[in-house]
């Protein structure tokens, strides 16, 4: 089976080996669709990539044995003013000129646009939801990717949604041509949280951007409440947006909160991974997550997670409190109560941290998330 895979993706992480070599260009910080990939080519599945990137003028093809990799550009600003229709072309373009037996797209926006306007079976991934992000950030951009949103649910024949929480926000019509598959962690993952790891004293947050909807300003007034406590704990923060001299150090300082935060902002995949290793809590103060990729790997790496109990699909992933530390999000002392619990009982620590490792293996194990889409792709092609 010749499988593409359209999406937003971490070109460096995935497992090329081309003849002459390749200097791959900017892609996006977003691992999970690399991690599909790269899975599918070690099952012996011929791929071709399709994405977007911003430090190309024309597209351009790498092609190996079983891995073609092709990029078309995409603009820094304005793309959504028509509606990515330069991107979506691109896009459609290289789909025809490299064609596959089916198309997997990932998120509802100009990928699985240009994947429909093709012609070749498509299966449309939804990793959030474009109305809910639209109430987060209420603005021009995400009103017009709520409409691509549309365009592309009425047109499309299969979907796949990543949590429980995205199948019910789905129409009665869409409901039926959807199942649910959610995000994995990758299986690279399962050699690292063997290995003893020596935890430093520090608090995690990864967070990309500094919104409402990511709300790292409750989790810096949780930190002051924690800090008067345990003044040995610092709070890391990782991500765009998290800079020294970035949104969210302007807002601590501002209102006296930096003291003993560590504002890191933007990292590699692997130097996520050592972090989340080496923390002792990941506080994950999302208001919305459809499935978390960070809390994911937090608890098969064996840190203990701390989360929204109305924040989406974050009850589930944390097996409504049996898996992880469930706390109103939007209230600094009750986060900062979770945070501390996990702190202070390092027996009870430890039962939650087998509890989650065990339930990550049983719901977002990478084997069987692939083979459920490798399933439904041959369900697809039986059908067209």
């Amino acid at each position: 089976m010749k499988i593409g895979i359209a999406g937003p993706m971490s070109l460096k992480l995935l497992e090329y080996n081309f003849e002459k070599g390749a200097n791959l260009p900017i892609g996006y910080d977003f691992p999970l669709i690399s991690m599909l990939v790269n899975a599918l080519l070690r099952r012996g599945h011929e791929v071709v990539a399709y994405t977007t990137s911003m430090g190309i003028e024309q597209p351009v093809v790498y092609e190996g044995k079983n891995l073609t990799i092709c990029i078309t550009k995409r603009r820094r600003r304005h793309a959504g003013r028509d509606l990515f229709r330069l991107e979506r072309r691109g896009l459609v373009e290289l789909m025809r000129k490299y064609p596959v037996d089916i198309i997997h797209a990932h998120w509802s926006y100009e990928f699985a646009w240009a994947a429909l306007d093709t012609g070749i079976p498509t299966l449309v991934t939804l990793h959030d939801d474009a109305l809910t992000i639209l109430k987060h950030c209420f603005d021009s951009y995400r009103f017009l990717r709520l409409a691509i949103n549309y365009i592309v649910l009425h047109r499309a024949r299969y979907l796949s949604v990543v949590s429980q929480y995205l199948f019910n926000k789905l129409s009665r019509k869409n409901k039926k041509k959807a199942r649910i598959i959610p995000n994995f962690y990758s299986e690279l993952l399962e050699e690292s949280s063997t290995k003893p790891v020596n935890k430093s004293s520090f608090i995690l947050s990864v967070c990309n951007g500094f919104s409402r909807r990511k709300n790292v300003t409750a989790a810096l007034k949780a930190f002051s409440i924690i800090r008067k406590k345990r003044p040995d704990i610092g709070y890391h923060l990782v991500g765009d947006g998290m800079e020294s001299d970035g949104p969210a150090y302007e807002y601590a300082a501002k209102n006296r909160l930096e003291e003993g935060v560590s504002f890191i902002g933007s990292l590699s995949y692997i130097e996520i991974i050592e972090k989340i290793k080496k923390a002792m809590v990941l506080l994950h103060p999302s208001r919305e997550e459809a499935c978390s990729m960070v809390i994911i790997e937090a608890m098969a790496l064996g840190t203990p997670v701390v989360g929204g109990r109305y924040s989406g699909g974050v009850p589930f992933q944390l097996e409504k409190d049996n898996a992880g530390v469930l706390c109103d999000i939007d209230s600094p002392e009750d986060t900062a109560r979770g945070v501390l619990k996990t702190l202070s009982d390092s027996e009870s620590a430890q039962s939650l941290i087998s509890r989650a490792k065990k339930f990550a293996e049983e719901n977002f194990a990478q084997e069987a998330v692939v083979q459920a889409y490798i399933d439904y792709y041959k369900e697809i092609l039986n059908k067209s």
